[in-house]
């Protein structure tokens, strides 16, 4: 059963949950490897929620658009992140931007396409990011990293430890909440090779992965919980130049 991202409960659920493995070495890295500084507009396909837009805010002067398939998430990023440099956009049926060709000077995409298990719909985006960014632009994608499974991360566990996941195969993602909750959540398994085949479908070059760690040198919220994070990469970082 996959997880239904238009409920407006499971948007704000989805807000409660408390980036801080992203905001120590996932979100920097992702905006380095994208060529935020470089850029003056961004497309962050997948927005959610907006958090990563107001991150990008935060240390980079540029202005953000904020898109996502989901009304409820937009309806929670809206209500929370005002900031006039964000414009939020829905993204139609077809995957398709109210966007020209060729217009943003780069893209991000965080922990989307580990929630499509249709492999066409997955292409069809890639392909809208390639379509809508400069020529020589990057388009960066942060992920759940697939060779993670079963590992006992703070955040939680990526499915059930020794077992195999095929190609876009449903599997449990519990995310940790204040107060000791969690919410679970059903993604689906996409394996490192089938990410970076799509970006050379859609035409992109310079296809590469970075496997961010928790760096030695991090001494911030969280620290006594994230040992696993310092030799274990929770997350893929797909790169790709147009």
């Amino acid at each position: 059963m996959s997880t239904d991202w238009n409920l407006i409960e499971v948007a704000e659920s989805y807000e409660d949950y408390e980036p801080v493995r992203e905001r120590a070495f996932g979100w920097p890295v992702l905006f380095e490897q994208a060529g935020l500084a470089r850029s003056r507009t961004v497309l962050d396909y997948g927005a959610g929620t907006g958090r990563v837009a107001e991150e990008i805010l935060r240390s980079h002067d540029v202005s953000v658009i904020a898109a996502d398939r989901s009304p409820s998430m937009l309806k929670v990023a809206q209500r929370k992140r005002q900031d006039p440099r964000i414009t939020y956009q829905l993204i139609g049926a077809d995957q398709r931007l109210e966007l020209p060709d060729g217009e943003i000077d780069a893209a991000i995409s965080t922990f989307v396409f580990v929630c499509i298990p249709d492999t066409e719909v997955v292409q069809t985006i890639v392909s809208e990011v390639y379509r809508v960014l400069r020529p020589g632009a990057t388009y960066a994608m942060l992920d759940v990293n697939p060779d993670s499974v079963g590992v006992p991360f703070d955040i939680g566990r990526y499915g059930e430890p020794g077992r195999k996941y095929e190609a876009g195969e449903a599997i449990e993602m519990r995310l940790a909440r204040p107060g000791g909750e969690s919410v679970s959540l059903v993604d689906y398994h996409w394996p490192k090779d089938v990410h970076l085949g799509r970006l050379r479908t859609a035409g992109f070059r310079e296809v590469g992965v970075v496997e961010p760690t928790l760096p030695a040198e991090y001494d911030g919220p969280g620290l006594d919980r994230m040992p696993v994070e310092r030799t274990s990469p929770p997350y893929v970082i797909y790169t790709a130049v147009k």
